[in-house]
């Protein structure tokens, strides 16, 4: 993977395992509107993305997000119901959301939207490939229905950001490593659920490392937990994140807070 000073690879052993993970860049974003949250080379916001993004300066180099799809699924496992979340009863525009993200992304850079495809649909966005995540294991659904999707689709695109780029069939621009389009991560266990459709970091890392060089910027304007943000701050990239519901934004924080002095020691070491 691409490296450039300061950051130097680390390996931690993690259940057995040899993980490589990156220092984390500490430079501050600068954007119109003030972060609730900066440090460690992230930038956090509270607030509605379609009032937060517009306000961003900062150019990001990957979009990387997980809307809501207005569905209200809930789980067959749990005792209690799952929350609901905000948005997720359709009344936000998340393609708007997802057309706003696109002045701050670069040209010909990656766009990931988790959900159905038809929101990753804009004139800007060529080269779409259907990726599926396969989750090794039955998720929430239709709790009438015998059967229980195991899967989820994401929308990849490149955005073609001028014209020219997109009238000439550009937009070819490949992954750091091609891949075929399942990808296999466990899900996160019940268990250890800081949100009903929270990502697996390993899952994310897969997207952001494919997608982007150690230092540039991910966007994530439905940030949820902050699986996204952790997975950049693993990766040693730096992260934009935008979430309205509060309880989830304060674990974002507090993810961000525990793993960024973290990254510091092992930097130091």
């Amino acid at each position: 993977m691409p490296e450039s000073q300061p950051y130097r690879r680390v390996h931690v052993d993690v259940r057995g395992r040899s993980v490589r993970i990156f220092a984390v860049h500490t430079q501050r974003f600068g954007d119109h509107v003030t972060p609730s949250f900066e440090g460690f080379g992230v930038a956090l916001y509270l607030g509605d993305a379609a009032t937060v993004v517009p306000q961003l300066t900062a150019d990001v180099d990957l979009l990387a997000t997980d809307p809501p799809y207005g569905v209200g699924y809930q789980s067959s496992y749990r005792a209690a119901p799952t929350p609901v979340i905000a948005g997720d009863r359709g009344e936000v525009d998340v393609a708007g959301i997802i057309a706003s993200c696109l002045p701050r992304l670069g040209r010909m850079r990656h766009v990931y939207v988790f959900g159905p495809s038809d929101v990753a649909q804009h004139e800007r966005l060529t080269s779409h490939v259907e990726l599926i995540w396969d989750k090794e294991a039955t998720g929430m659904g239709d709790l009438s229905s015998p059967w229980g999707p195991g899967h989820e689709r994401i929308t990849f695109a490149i955005h073609a950001a001028w014209r020219s780029d997109r009238t000439r069939g550009r937009g070819g621009l490949s992954a750091r490593l091609r891949s075929g389009s399942v990808i296999r991560v466990p899900r996160v266990n019940s268990k250890h659920l800081r949100h009903p459709n929270e990502k697996p970091v390993a899952l994310m890392r897969q997207l952001i490392e494919s997608s982007t060089l150690v230092g540039e910027v991910v966007l994530d304007p439905f940030m949820g937990s902050g699986s996204t943000v952790v997975a950049a701050m693993l990766s040693g990239r730096r992260a934009i994140g935008v979430e309205c519901d509060e309880r989830y934004f304060d674990i974002a924080v507090e993810r961000v807070r525990k793993l960024g002095p973290v990254l510091q020691q092992l930097e130091a070491a």
